[in-house]
């Protein structure tokens, strides 16, 4: 398959579809949108998943929802009845906190997010402080004025924060302010599509904010940056021509595996449509061309028409034709 073509496996002669498949040796899976929405698996995920596994491949879930610990994703994922385990679920909460041991970080993190990132710090030894301030009544430059600065933050952390509000801007702004004081965020994700035309917004919602007011550029360790991986990557373990990423977002997803040199495919059961891709490529614009995935199909369910067959059988015929050739 062409790299950034969006073809269409649905259309594409199933011979090339099992040959394609057989030259992967390393999925990296979505979670939200491509496995599952919310709490249920999406129909026939479990089944195509699995059948990966059953195949020889390497499975892992990579994703940048940083509400859970790995852990309680893995268990997540185990009890939807995906074969997966702790080691192979890849978190944005867990890329921050191997990104800080890497950087021998000694001091405290402030953290604007949910549990999934203050656990993966405690799991990794990195002390870590919550936002408790509100400015309540007060004017907000009477709040600025008098709050309380630990000089002990070395990092400020901002993800996906269902409590968040202007106070908690008003803190990560004031540690910002010194340049010295790291600003990491998960990811950059707008929002999330839910049924009923219906959303919830993303970590971008809160990192955003603050960048802004802060005028400071965050270093964002989810997907799309190479950092999610980078264990595996510094490992010798991941061949980028062998391994497929499997997204529904283009902006992260498509663009994560772009930077890392994979293979994509899109599935159109979460955050994007075929149609915006398609538009995506007609424009022709290089940087857009980034977010253009080479392979589509509308959900992971509908691989199970290729993993049924035998690779084996496929790899024999290419060889057979190989060999014809000569």
């Amino acid at each position: 398959m062409l790299r950034r073509s969006c073809t269409l496996l649905a259309k594409t002669p199933k011979q090339q579809v099992l040959e394609w498949l057989g030259s992967i040796d390393t999925v990296l899976f979505g979670s939200d949108g491509v496995l599952w929405k919310f709490d249920d698996p999406i129909e026939g995920s479990v089944e195509a998943f699995n059948a990966m596994r059953a195949k020889g491949k390497r499975c892992f879930i990579v994703t940048n929802d940083a509400s859970m610990v790995s852990s309680d994703l893995a268990q997540k994922a185990m009890r939807l009845g995906f074969q997966v385990g702790e080691q192979e679920v890849l978190s944005s909460a867990a890329s921050i906190s191997h990104y800080l041991v890497a950087k021998k970080f000694s001091k405290k993190a402030l953290v604007v997010g949910e549990a999934g990132i203050q656990k993966e710090l405690g799991k990794a030894g990195i002390q870590f402080v919550t936002i408790d301030q509100d400015a309540g009544d007060k004017q907000m430059k009477d709040f600025a004025r008098q709050l309380e600065v630990d000089p002990d933050v070395g990092a400020v952390v901002v993800g996906c924060d269902s409590s968040f509000n202007v106070s908690k801007i008003v803190v990560a702004c004031t540690y910002l302010l010194n340049p010295r004081v790291l600003f990491l965020g998960t990811c950059m994700d707008t929002s999330y599509p839910l049924c009923d035309k219906r959303v919830t917004v993303g970590a971008a919602a809160m990192v955003v904010p603050i960048e802004k007011s802060s005028n400071r550029k965050p270093l964002i360790m989810g997907k799309p940056n190479p950092q999610m991986v980078n264990k595996l990557r510094l490992s010798g373990s991941l061949n980028p021509e062998k391994t497929l990423v499997i997204g529904d977002r283009l902006s992260s997803d498509v663009i994560f595996a772009s930077n890392c040199g994979f293979k994509s495919l899109l599935v159109g059961s979460g955050a994007t449509s075929l149609e915006e891709a398609q538009k995506l490529q007609c424009e022709g614009n290089e940087r857009k061309l980034m977010m253009v995935p080479d392979t589509y199909l509308p959900c992971l369910g509908h691989l199970m028409e290729y993993l049924c067959e035998d690779e084996g059988t496929a790899e024999k015929k290419r060889v057979d034709k190989t060999e014809n050739k000569a």
